[in-house]
Protein backbone atom coordinates (compact mmCIF):
# COMPACT_ATOMS: atom_id res chain seq x y z
CA UNK A 1 0.00 0.00 0.00
CA UNK A 2 1.20 3.40 -0.82
CA UNK A 3 0.67 7.11 0.73
CA UNK A 4 -2.48 8.57 -0.52
CA UNK A 5 -3.49 12.17 -1.27
CA UNK A 6 -7.19 12.86 -1.40
CA UNK A 7 -8.82 15.86 -2.13
CA UNK A 8 -12.53 17.04 -0.96
CA UNK A 9 -14.60 19.61 0.72
CA UNK A 10 -16.22 20.42 3.03
CA UNK A 11 -18.63 23.30 4.85
CA UNK A 12 -17.92 25.39 8.06
CA UNK A 13 -20.04 26.80 10.19
CA UNK A 14 -21.03 29.83 7.74
CA UNK A 15 -22.10 27.44 4.98
CA UNK A 16 -18.82 28.15 2.60
CA UNK A 17 -17.22 25.36 1.20
CA UNK A 18 -13.97 24.72 2.20
CA UNK A 19 -10.93 22.86 0.18
CA UNK A 20 -8.95 19.86 2.08
CA UNK A 21 -6.31 17.48 1.07
CA UNK A 22 -4.97 14.83 3.32
CA UNK A 23 -2.19 12.76 3.15
CA UNK A 24 -2.31 9.78 3.93
CA UNK A 25 0.30 7.25 5.32
CA UNK A 26 0.78 3.88 3.85
CA UNK A 27 1.05 2.98 7.92
CA UNK A 28 0.30 5.12 10.63
CA UNK A 29 3.21 5.06 13.06
CA UNK A 30 2.50 8.72 14.73
CA UNK A 31 -0.61 8.53 17.68
CA UNK A 32 -1.52 12.38 16.26
CA UNK A 33 -2.33 13.52 13.03
CA UNK A 34 -1.30 16.74 11.63
CA UNK A 35 -3.26 19.65 10.20
CA UNK A 36 -1.35 22.93 9.00
CA UNK A 37 -2.96 25.99 8.93
CA UNK A 38 -1.58 28.32 6.46
CA UNK A 39 -0.77 32.10 7.11
CA UNK A 40 -2.93 34.22 5.52
CA UNK A 41 -4.14 34.90 1.62
CA UNK A 42 -1.56 33.92 -0.27
CA UNK A 43 -0.70 32.39 -3.98
CA UNK A 44 -2.38 28.71 -4.39
CA UNK A 45 0.88 27.16 -3.74
CA UNK A 46 1.79 28.98 -0.91
CA UNK A 47 4.77 30.22 0.78
CA UNK A 48 7.06 28.18 -1.45
CA UNK A 49 4.85 25.04 -1.29
CA UNK A 50 6.27 24.74 2.08
CA UNK A 51 3.22 23.14 3.26
CA UNK A 52 2.94 20.20 0.34
CA UNK A 53 6.65 19.57 0.92
CA UNK A 54 5.82 19.60 4.57
CA UNK A 55 2.66 17.31 4.17
CA UNK A 56 4.26 14.85 2.03
CA UNK A 57 7.27 14.41 3.93
CA UNK A 58 5.55 14.01 6.98
CA UNK A 59 2.92 11.39 5.40
CA UNK A 60 6.18 9.27 4.58
CA UNK A 61 7.28 9.36 8.52
CA UNK A 62 3.99 7.78 8.86
CA UNK A 63 1.81 10.92 10.33
CA UNK A 64 -1.67 11.30 8.50
CA UNK A 65 -1.60 15.64 7.21
CA UNK A 66 -4.69 17.48 6.40
CA UNK A 67 -4.08 20.86 4.43
CA UNK A 68 -7.16 22.78 4.33
CA UNK A 69 -8.17 26.64 2.89
CA UNK A 70 -10.20 28.66 5.55
CA UNK A 71 -13.08 30.93 4.18
CA UNK A 72 -11.96 33.36 1.75
CA UNK A 73 -8.23 32.09 1.32
CA UNK A 74 -7.29 29.75 -1.80
CA UNK A 75 -9.68 28.22 -3.51
CA UNK A 76 -12.26 28.05 -0.59
CA UNK A 77 -15.22 29.87 -0.50
CA UNK A 78 -16.59 33.22 1.49
CA UNK A 79 -14.26 36.48 2.98
CA UNK A 80 -11.06 36.37 4.75
CA UNK A 81 -11.98 37.41 8.67
CA UNK A 82 -8.40 37.92 9.23
CA UNK A 83 -6.47 35.82 11.30
CA UNK A 84 -7.82 36.28 14.78
CA UNK A 85 -11.48 35.37 13.36
CA UNK A 86 -10.38 31.48 12.02
CA UNK A 87 -10.31 29.98 14.79
CA UNK A 88 -13.69 28.13 13.82
CA UNK A 89 -12.97 27.29 10.59
CA UNK A 90 -9.48 25.92 12.58
CA UNK A 91 -12.20 23.67 14.66
CA UNK A 92 -14.43 22.72 11.65
CA UNK A 93 -11.22 21.12 9.86
CA UNK A 94 -10.21 19.07 12.64
CA UNK A 95 -13.73 17.69 13.09
CA UNK A 96 -13.61 16.53 9.63
CA UNK A 97 -9.82 14.84 9.77
CA UNK A 98 -10.91 12.91 12.79
CA UNK A 99 -14.04 11.87 10.68
CA UNK A 100 -11.97 10.99 7.61
CA UNK A 101 -9.11 9.44 9.86
CA UNK A 102 -10.32 7.71 12.50
CA UNK A 103 -7.21 6.31 13.82
CA UNK A 104 -5.82 8.99 14.93
CA UNK A 105 -5.89 9.81 18.80
CA UNK A 106 -5.57 13.25 18.63
CA UNK A 107 -4.47 16.13 16.47
CA UNK A 108 -1.21 18.70 15.87
CA UNK A 109 -1.58 22.04 14.60
CA UNK A 110 1.16 23.30 12.27
CA UNK A 111 1.20 27.16 11.30
CA UNK A 112 3.80 29.56 10.11
CA UNK A 113 3.44 33.52 10.97
CA UNK A 114 -0.69 34.47 10.85
CA UNK A 115 -0.83 30.54 10.87
CA UNK A 116 0.79 30.24 14.03
CA UNK A 117 -0.76 33.33 15.70
CA UNK A 118 -4.32 31.83 14.92
CA UNK A 119 -3.49 28.61 17.07
CA UNK A 120 -2.76 30.62 19.93
CA UNK A 121 -5.84 32.74 19.33
CA UNK A 122 -8.31 29.95 20.06
CA UNK A 123 -7.57 27.38 17.55
CA UNK A 124 -5.55 25.20 19.65
CA UNK A 125 -8.89 25.26 22.45
CA UNK A 126 -10.15 22.72 20.58
CA UNK A 127 -10.27 19.60 22.47
CA UNK A 128 -8.70 17.17 20.73
CA UNK A 129 -5.71 18.91 20.34
CA UNK A 130 -2.24 17.59 21.47
CA UNK A 131 0.27 19.71 20.05
CA UNK A 132 1.07 22.56 18.62
CA UNK A 133 4.44 23.78 16.03
CA UNK A 134 4.45 27.56 15.84
CA UNK A 135 6.77 28.83 13.08
CA UNK A 136 8.29 32.22 13.22
CA UNK A 137 5.04 33.28 15.19
CA UNK A 138 2.86 37.03 14.07
CA UNK A 139 2.98 39.68 17.19
CA UNK A 140 3.46 42.51 15.52
CA UNK A 141 3.05 45.43 16.31
CA UNK A 142 3.85 49.37 15.54
CA UNK A 143 5.83 50.15 18.70
CA UNK A 144 7.10 46.07 18.30
CA UNK A 145 8.02 46.37 14.81
CA UNK A 146 9.95 50.09 15.82
CA UNK A 147 11.79 48.37 18.40
CA UNK A 148 12.75 45.17 16.57
CA UNK A 149 14.41 47.53 13.91
CA UNK A 150 16.51 49.59 16.65
CA UNK A 151 17.43 46.46 18.11
CA UNK A 152 17.95 44.19 15.31
CA UNK A 153 18.77 46.15 12.50
CA UNK A 154 20.41 49.61 13.01
CA UNK A 155 22.68 48.38 15.65
CA UNK A 156 23.81 44.86 13.25
CA UNK A 157 24.08 47.73 9.86
CA UNK A 158 26.69 49.22 12.19
CA UNK A 159 28.75 46.45 12.21
CA UNK A 160 28.77 45.28 8.66
CA UNK A 161 31.49 46.61 6.73
CA UNK A 162 29.22 47.82 3.58
CA UNK A 163 27.69 50.31 6.23
CA UNK A 164 31.01 52.00 6.60
CA UNK A 165 32.11 51.49 2.90
CA UNK A 166 28.70 53.52 2.07
CA UNK A 167 29.79 56.50 4.62
CA UNK A 168 33.23 56.96 3.44
CA UNK A 169 32.06 56.59 0.01
CA UNK A 170 29.27 59.10 0.34
CA UNK A 171 26.68 56.93 -1.28
CA UNK A 172 25.05 56.97 2.48
CA UNK A 173 22.23 59.18 2.56
CA UNK A 174 23.09 60.37 6.01
CA UNK A 175 20.35 62.06 7.01
CA UNK A 176 17.56 59.96 5.97
CA UNK A 177 19.44 57.45 7.88
CA UNK A 178 19.28 59.33 11.26
CA UNK A 179 15.62 60.47 10.42
CA UNK A 180 14.40 56.93 9.92
CA UNK A 181 16.78 55.99 13.31
CA UNK A 182 14.52 58.40 15.49
CA UNK A 183 11.45 57.60 13.96
CA UNK A 184 11.54 54.29 14.67
CA UNK A 185 13.02 55.36 18.21
CA UNK A 186 9.94 57.73 18.79
CA UNK A 187 7.81 55.02 17.44
CA UNK A 188 8.93 52.43 20.11
CA UNK A 189 8.94 54.13 23.17
CA UNK A 190 6.35 56.89 22.99
CA UNK A 191 3.06 55.66 24.31
CA UNK A 192 0.15 55.42 22.46
CA UNK A 193 -3.20 56.66 22.73
CA UNK A 194 -6.09 54.53 23.95
CA UNK A 195 -7.24 53.80 20.02
CA UNK A 196 -4.49 51.87 19.92
CA UNK A 197 -4.97 49.67 22.84
CA UNK A 198 -6.05 46.71 20.60
CA UNK A 199 -2.47 47.02 18.93
CA UNK A 200 -0.60 46.73 22.39
CA UNK A 201 -3.02 43.57 23.61
CA UNK A 202 -2.58 41.18 20.42
CA UNK A 203 0.57 39.63 22.11
CA UNK A 204 -1.38 39.56 25.35
CA UNK A 205 -4.17 37.59 23.47
CA UNK A 206 -1.74 34.98 22.09
CA UNK A 207 -0.24 34.19 25.55
CA UNK A 208 -4.20 33.89 27.07
CA UNK A 209 -3.91 30.88 24.29
CA UNK A 210 -0.88 29.51 25.63
CA UNK A 211 -2.00 29.82 29.07
CA UNK A 212 -5.13 27.26 27.66
CA UNK A 213 -3.16 25.05 25.95
CA UNK A 214 -1.51 22.32 27.89
CA UNK A 215 -0.23 19.95 25.41
CA UNK A 216 3.23 19.95 23.96
CA UNK A 217 4.74 22.94 21.83
CA UNK A 218 7.40 23.40 19.21
CA UNK A 219 8.66 26.75 18.52
CA UNK A 220 10.61 27.03 15.42
CA UNK A 221 11.91 29.90 14.45
CA UNK A 222 14.55 31.68 11.69
CA UNK A 223 17.76 32.98 12.56
CA UNK A 224 17.28 35.99 9.89
CA UNK A 225 13.53 36.75 9.71
CA UNK A 226 12.41 40.02 11.83
CA UNK A 227 9.41 38.69 12.63
CA UNK A 228 11.55 36.16 14.19
CA UNK A 229 13.20 38.69 16.31
CA UNK A 230 9.78 40.77 17.47
CA UNK A 231 8.56 37.79 18.96
CA UNK A 232 11.82 36.97 21.00
CA UNK A 233 12.01 40.64 22.16
CA UNK A 234 8.06 40.13 23.03
CA UNK A 235 9.57 36.73 25.22
CA UNK A 236 12.17 38.40 26.82
CA UNK A 237 10.30 41.69 27.42
CA UNK A 238 6.95 40.16 29.38
CA UNK A 239 7.22 37.76 32.36
CA UNK A 240 4.82 35.56 31.76
CA UNK A 241 5.72 34.55 28.29
CA UNK A 242 9.48 33.78 29.61
CA UNK A 243 7.93 31.62 32.21
CA UNK A 244 5.63 29.70 29.51
CA UNK A 245 8.31 28.95 27.30
CA UNK A 246 11.22 27.55 29.75
CA UNK A 247 7.96 24.77 30.61
CA UNK A 248 9.66 21.58 30.25
CA UNK A 249 5.97 20.69 27.44
CA UNK A 250 8.32 23.14 25.26
CA UNK A 251 11.07 22.93 22.54
CA UNK A 252 12.51 25.45 20.48
CA UNK A 253 14.40 24.77 17.57
CA UNK A 254 15.96 27.44 15.43
CA UNK A 255 16.95 27.44 11.47
CA UNK A 256 20.55 28.60 11.33
CA UNK A 257 20.63 31.27 8.16
CA UNK A 258 16.81 31.06 7.10
CA UNK A 259 14.71 33.66 6.05
CA UNK A 260 11.04 34.08 7.19
CA UNK A 261 9.28 31.10 4.86
CA UNK A 262 12.27 28.95 4.91
CA UNK A 263 12.35 29.33 1.55
CA UNK A 264 15.71 26.91 0.17
CA UNK A 265 15.48 23.23 0.14
CA UNK A 266 17.61 22.75 2.73
CA UNK A 267 15.71 24.49 4.92
CA UNK A 268 12.22 22.83 3.89
CA UNK A 269 13.87 20.11 5.10
CA UNK A 270 14.93 20.93 7.76
CA UNK A 271 11.89 22.18 9.07
CA UNK A 272 10.02 19.20 7.94
CA UNK A 273 12.63 16.97 9.84
CA UNK A 274 12.49 18.68 13.10
CA UNK A 275 8.73 18.76 12.61
CA UNK A 276 8.11 14.92 12.30
CA UNK A 277 10.41 13.78 14.56
CA UNK A 278 9.04 16.12 17.38
CA UNK A 279 5.98 14.29 16.77
CA UNK A 280 6.92 10.95 16.32
CA UNK A 281 9.36 10.71 19.12
CA UNK A 282 7.81 9.78 22.70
Amino acid sequence: MENTETAFTFTNNAQHQLIGIIHHPAKIISEAGLIIVVGGPQYRIGAHRQYVHLARHCAEQGIPVMRFDYQGVGDSEGNYPGFEHVAPDIHQAIDEFITRVPEMQSVAIWGLCEGASAILLGGADHKAASHVILANPWVRSESGLAKAYVKHYYFDRLLTPEFWRKIFSGKLNIKAAISGLFSNIKRAFVKKRPENIDNRAFPDRMLSGLQRFQGKILLISSENDLVAREFDDVISTNKEWRQNMKEKRFTRIDITGSDHTFSTEEWRKQVAMCTSDWLISP
